[in-house]
């Protein structure tokens, strides 16, 4: 069977270029339409969070900080 992997990035925008970075990443592993694995991992930006990502992603990045 075809293993498919779905990935998802959450950021804190959508342009690198005016220092918008990567918080999280998500995958899926399918095989026969079947979830046959997962990872998951917040990622440290370098940079400050905005009030609007803060909302956008419920809080769960400064969450995370605070328990590191």
């Amino acid at each position: 069977m075809t293993l498919i992997a779905v990935i998802d990035f959450e950021t804190t925008g959508l342009s690198p270029a005016m220092g918008d970075r990567a918080t999280e990443i998500a995958i899926v592993m399918l095989e026969g339409g079947e979830v046959v694995g997962r990872f998951q991992s917040l990622m440290n930006a370098g940079v400050r969070i905005s009030s609007f990502i803060e909302s956008f992603t419920g809080g769960s990045i400064q969450r995370h900080a605070a328990t590191r």
